[in-house]
């Protein structure tokens, strides 16, 4: 009956009308028949969600019994009875935590009111006429609360860079159909890398961003003007048309078996933790975004199992094998919270609570100076862990007698990935898929 304490404050005001079944009955004054020397309070039924019948609720007395007069009594229990019903008809019920009711009405109450926003945005789109900044403002209003932590970062950094380099040309309160497609070109191809206070100090000169960082600029301009085009304030999304700089990916160079062993006695020596970290990203063939995010509760040992979430899939099952077993066995998870994060700053499971990309960034950090002592080459990197573990994996599948199509097949499984087309890829890109010595098939000599 806890939520019945609240009637003494009248926190609740608001009523709607059940349509269907009823669920409790008109609450009633006992009033001993004026018997001042006994007993009065309030009193209702309410449907028992178990046997589906009305059934009698504790009486609510207040202070009703401290009151001397009849009349004080009535009107206190009239005040009770009277915010009693319209918490009845809101959906309160003495078989739901209040917190609960309150949570559920809350969420009622914001589903009625979606309508009307949505209309108001409507009305906002069918307007004639928007200035740059306005049309770039309503388009952000309808885009930034579905994007997620990191791609709003990224997101917001672009579009604020924009819109300040529109202020510096005066382009931000022109008509947005009088926007051209140069205009937008001529920023995408003149954008400045962002200088280290350091830089700032020897006077560094402004460099021109990486086609990639431009590519990755015009690609969120483009979601935004294609935005622009469906809500039919511009007439076509000109942004798209406009050509993407090439741009030479950066490559993950996989490690030589006799690389991998001087890692991990050098691991072993002076940075054992690391060692587990990749680990998981060789044996269960996961990103190292993907291990940041490994929770104690998504470790099953007794299925041998771990759930994933990826960015290909909200929740990815992949098998523990042996060896990450033995890695997870030492690592006594049964000493740790559910929610725990597996592999953290901490050297073991422990709240971590930061965002997941610095996370990665932090891990990075520590490989680099591991890189950096062994002499790796600057293309070596934690992403190289994987690239090697599918390269092994799919020679020593061909060593075996496999046909390079079971072969294929077989290690899709294992790596993840959805199409046979698409781990062929990424095996040439690794340089796994190489020729057989083809110098007998010369016809000339060089």
């Amino acid at each position: 009956m806890y939520i019945f304490n609240a009637i003494l404050k009248n926190e609740y005001k608001s009523e709607y009308d059940l349509k269907k079944l009823k669920l409790f009955s008109e609450p009633k004054i006992y009033s001993a028949k004026g018997d001042l020397s006994k007993r009065w309070y309030v009193y209702f039924s309410y449907r028992d969600p178990e046997t589906g019948k009305l059934k009698r609720q504790a009486p609510i007395y207040g202070e009703a019994n401290k009151l001397k007069t009849k009349t004080e009594r009535t009107e206190y229990l009239t005040t009770i009875k009277v915010v009693l019903k319209g918490m009845l008809k809101k959906g309160y019920s003495p078989y739901e935590d209040a917190k609960v009711t309150d949570k559920r009405i809350a969420e009622q109450e914001q589903k009625k009111q979606i309508p009307s926003i949505v209309k108001r945005r409507e009305v906002a789109s069918q307007r004639k006429q928007y200035t740059v900044k306005e049309a770039l403002e309503f388009v952000l209003s309808q885009k930034k609360p579905s994007w997620e932590k990191k791609t709003a970062s990224i997101f917001m950094s672009h579009y604020n860079k924009f819109i300040s380099w529109l202020e510096t040309y005066e382009l931000l309160e022109i008509d947005i159909k009088e926007l051209k497609k140069r205009d937008v070109s001529l920023f995408l191809n003149t954008i400045k890398k962002t200088q280290t206070k350091r830089e700032k100090e020897l006077g560094v000169a402004l460099e021109v961003v990486a086609p990639k960082t431009r590519n990755n600029y015009k690609a969120t301009l483009s979601i935004f003007f294609a935005q622009l085009e469906e809500d039919e304030i511009i007439e076509y999304n000109f942004v798209d048309k406009i050509k993407n700089f090439k741009s030479i990916p950066k490559k993950n160079k996989p490690f030589s078996k006799g690389q991998i062993i001087t890692l991990r006695e050098h691991l072993d020596v002076n940075d054992p933790y690391l060692r587990v970290f990749i680990q998981f990203m060789s044996y269960a063939f996961l990103r190292n975004i993907e291990v940041c995010r490994l929770q104690v509760k998504d470790i099953d040992l007794k299925a041998k199992r771990l759930y994933v979430r990826s960015k290909t899939s909200p929740l990815a099952i992949v098998p523990i094998i042996g060896e990450l077993e033995s890695v997870l066995r030492k690592m006594n998870l049964e000493n740790y919270a559910p929610d725990d994060y597996l592999i953290t700053k901490h050297g073991h499971p422990a709240q971590w609570n930061i965002d997941e990309h610095n996370k990665t960034i932090y891990f990075a950090i520590r490989f680099r100076a591991v890189k950096e002592a062994l002499g790796f080459h600057k293309d070596h990197t934690l992403y190289s862990i994987r690239h090697t573990a599918a390269t092994n994996l799919y020679n020593h599948l061909l060593s075996e007698g496999n046909p390079e199509e079971q072969a294929l097949m077989k290690l899709m499984q294992i790596t993840r990935h959805t199409s046979k087309g698409g781990l062929k890829n990424y095996l040439r890109e690794i340089g796994a898929m190489l020729p057989k010595d083809y110098g007998n098939m010369y016809t000339i000599e060089f």
